[in-house]
């Protein structure tokens, strides 16, 4: 059995003068990333890989430090392209996009292109390092649709609820992926995960 901890960043701070991948954490966020470091030592984490974007590193960094953890950053779990410019409401296009897998914006990746990617990614990692516990640190969007990949019910309504961090625990076992839905990350993670839309410059 193979466990993964699906983690989403910490809360980032957008800018439009910035390209996304070169979001930062907020000054907030960047604490998260500090409070998580006993959050994940807890979860027993052999193995850390992130999406490249910067955002996904510095949330992984203080824990990687103190665990004495490589984070490899892999392409295929980086966030879903919305569109090539910046977008401050995003609403109506998430909508859509979880009711038809095939709508995109020029330029930008469908649901459906981000599921298979995101997928990919996952099932190459636990192939390579199958019985060991993985942390995976990407992004709502792309965590979303890897959630519905493993589990069709997974829709709009669970996406909506990926809190800025989140962990999310899926197993692999006999060929197949499980969603733990009774899994909780304690106490202590409860208290510093926020609500994706109390991110800066985000209209709730």
């Amino acid at each position: 059995m193979t466990t993964i901890y699906l983690i989403r960043h910490a809360q980032s701070q957008p800018h439009p003068e910035q390209a996304e991948p070169d979001w930062p954490l907020s000054a907030h966020g960047s604490e998260q990333a500090r409070g998580l470091i006993p959050v994940l030592r807890a979860l027993g984490i052999q193995r850390l890989q992130c999406s490249p974007y910067r955002r996904c590193r510095d949330t992984l960094a203080p824990f990687a430090d103190d665990a004495g953890l490589a984070v490899i950053p892999d392409e295929g779990l980086r966030e879903r392209r919305i569109a090539p410019v910046w977008m401050r409401d995003f609403r109506e296009v998430w909508r859509r996009s979880w009711e038809d897998f095939s709508y995109a914006l020029e330029g930008g990746e469908s649901s459906w292109t981000c599921r298979a990617r995101i997928a990919a990614a996952v099932e190459a990692i636990v192939e390579r390092h199958a019985g060991e516990t993985i942390g995976l640190d990407s992004h709502g969007n792309a965590i979303g649709l890897f959630m519905n990949y493993v589990d069709p019910a997974f829709g709009v309504q669970e996406a909506t609820r990926i809190r800025t961090p989140e962990i999310l625990q899926v197993v692999h076992r006999g060929g197949k992926f499980t969603w733990d839905r009774t899994f909780s990350a304690g106490p202590e993670f409860e208290a510093l995960a926020t609500d994706f839309r109390a991110t800066p410059g985000v209209i709730a």
